[in-house]
């Protein structure tokens, strides 16, 4: 069960950050390869900080969304949670860009999935 949670996190945080900066970027739309990360055990538990904040901060702000009453509303409460979900991983020591990155990867490399649920485990 925690294992698919992780993967919806990662999912949903890669595409939400990803839409953030090509809302402030226009020139992150165009295709280009993603940024190579290397992923040491200091980037995993940055990265491990930023997902564990970003998991706080969709729960906060599900609800809310849920309860939207235009699509106005509801956009502005994404466009919220954004934010401070880029602040979060800023805050852990990460781009969003970076952080994008290894959760890239860790959606197609089982075993750096498993360092980082290990790793979650462990900050829990």
């Amino acid at each position: 069960m925690k294992k698919t949670a992780i993967a919806l996190c990662l999912a949903a945080f890669s595409a939400t950050v990803t839409l953030g900066v090509a809302q402030a970027n226009p020139a992150a739309m165009q295709p280009q390869q993603q940024q190579q990360v290397e992923i040491t055990e200091a980037k995993l538990l940055q990265f491990t900080m930023a997902m564990d904040a970003i998991g706080e901060i969709g729960a906060k702000y599900e609800a809310e969304f849920q309860s939207a009453e235009s699509a106005e509303q509801a956009q502005q409460i994404q466009q919220q949670a954004q934010n401070e979900m880029v602040e979060a991983v800023e805050s852990a020591g990460l781009t969003a860009e970076q952080y994008n990155a290894i959760a890239q990867q860790a959606q197609q490399d089982e075993e750096l999935r498993e360092r980082i649920l290990s790793m979650s485990r462990a900050d829990s």
